[in-house]
């Protein structure tokens, strides 16, 4: 007997944080930040506190996939996609975010707008940057905290030819990145393979471990100007 698989799309409720001020005209600049693999937004988004306390619009969607991190109950992390359906999920992943950000833009400061991925959410970032329908050029900054960049931009038909500075963020204690040189060469491989120009990628390291460091993402947001 033949199986077949089928699909149909479907609404569904989509969750999202904010931190930083409520005014539009006291916001510095918008950064939206993709959590990692395990991590739920609610949680996420303070380590981003003492950038919200200095006037940045701080955004953390959630990935669409939750689940328990240890057996059938007790803590639930999120996921944006694993390698089942895995076009599919980025697919709905990029109409997800794309849809949240015609949300905020009514509410959007005239300051930077910024992209941050964190580990699993560095992957995510640069293919919303690169599929999304703004473009790659509507942002002015991206920042990949500690994870990969993707190398199938360009098979999913995505540019990053008019990407702003790609920002690597790497803690030397970090226990994914055994090889820091190898990983920067990898990334500049992905970055100029989906289009990024090679002279607008930056290296950045911290006495850290796998964690977002705001001292490092403050000091890439002020050098944006």
């Amino acid at each position: 007997m033949d199986t077949v698989c089928h699909s149909f799309s479907v609404p569904r409720a989509a969750r999202w944080w904010s931190a930083g001020p409520a005014e539009k005209t006291e916001r510095r600049g918008t950064l939206i930040v993709l959590h990692g693999y395990g991590q739920l937004p609610e949680y996420f988004i303070r380590k981003f506190r003492p950038l919200a306390e200095a006037g940045w619009h701080v955004v953390a969607p959630e990935g669409a996939h939750r689940f328990y991190l240890q057996g059938t109950e007790g803590r639930v992390g999120a996921s944006w996609m694993t390698k089942e359906a895995r076009l599919d999920d980025i697919a709905d992943q990029t109409v997800f975010l794309d849809t949240l950000l015609g949300q905020l833009e009514e509410g959007m400061a005239k300051g930077p707008r910024v992209l941050l991925g964190f580990s699993q959410g560095v992957a995510t970032a640069l293919r919303w940057a690169a599929l999304g329908g703004r473009g790659a050029g509507w942002w002015d900054g991206i920042i990949a905290h500690s994870g990969v960049i993707p190398s199938d931009l360009r098979c999913l038909d995505g540019s990053l030819a008019d990407a702003p500075r790609l920002d690597l963020i790497v803690g030397t204690q970090d226990p994914y990145i055994q090889d820091r040189d190898d990983r920067f060469q990898r990334s500049e491989a992905a970055w100029i393979e989906g289009g990024g120009a090679p002279d607008r990628l930056r290296l950045h390291t911290f006495d850290g471990g796998h964690d977002v460091d705001s001292a490092s993402v403050q000091a890439v947001l002020d050098g944006l100007g």
